[in-house]
């Protein structure tokens, strides 16, 4: 494995490589294990983190109502009556109204953007580890002091290991300290893995919990079009 590797990785799961690339890799996949066992726990992770923003169905009835009744706030009639359009405006707002009272769309943003799943990554051949396994039960279990506890020790030993790294930094933001957190997610931005960008929009919710949306923005302008959370971002932005 190599950091090209990563990139290929990241491609095949993508859909961005041509036919004769794609076979190319597939070829690879089934002659090395490791290449395999990297691609599966990559998947992995890039399923757990889309979950952390589910569509809104609420929002989207909120958007549809808004649009619906356009007509009701820009009429070009001359002629309207002004007990139907106040009871139009009426009925609007107390639709808008009671969609914002129950839709998670009122959420805190940080909590919005939250990290919502960790998930043991696949390990082929190898006897499990057991603080990884504890870290993930308790991360799940937003028993997120002692998930620290438990990815520190396998950073003890793996100091390399950036699945783990990651997941340390984002429970050290659930547990409300941004700033433990940001070592371990800078690390992970600076360097070569998968997750570089998830490290960058992380450090931008550490600064958002902070309140410091400027330092929150910077983050998130750090993520290229071309990285798997870039919407996500950019929606964070509009957000702001």
């Amino acid at each position: 494995m190599n950091d090209n590797d990563h990139e290929l990785i990241d491609r095949y799961l993508s859909g961005d490589m041509s036919p004769a690339a794609r076979e190319a890799f597939e070829d690879r996949l089934r002659m090395e294990p490791d290449l395999q066992e990297a691609l599966e726990r990559w998947a992995d992770v890039q399923n757990t983190l889309r979950q952390s923003l589910t569509p809104d169905p609420q929002r989207e009835q909120l958007e549809k109502t808004l649009q619906s009744n356009r007509p009701v706030f820009h009429a070009r009639s001359k002629v309207v009556r002004l007990q139907r359009f106040s009871i139009a405006v009426a009925s609007v707002a107390a639709v808008v109204a009671v969609l914002l009272y129950i839709s998670p769309w009122r959420q805190d943003l940080t909590t919005q953007y939250a990290a919502q799943e960790m998930v043991y990554p696949a390990e082929r051949g190898t006897a499990p580890d057991t603080s990884l396994q504890q870290a993930v039960q308790q991360f799940n279990g937003r028993h997120y002091a002692d998930a620290i506890t438990s990815l520190t020790r396998v950073l003890d030993r793996q100091p390399d290991d950036a699945y783990a790294r990651l997941y340390r930094g984002l429970a050290y933001l659930e547990n409300d300290q941004p700033a433990l957190a940001r070592p371990d997610l800078e690390i992970i931005y600076n360097g070569q893995s998968l997750f570089k960008y998830d490290g960058a929009f992380y450090m931008a919710i550490s600064y958002l919990k902070e309140k410091d949306k400027e330092q929150c923005r910077q983050w998130l302008l750090k993520i290229p079009a071309d990285a798997e959370n870039f919407a996500r971002a950019q929606e964070l932005l509009n957000e702001l």
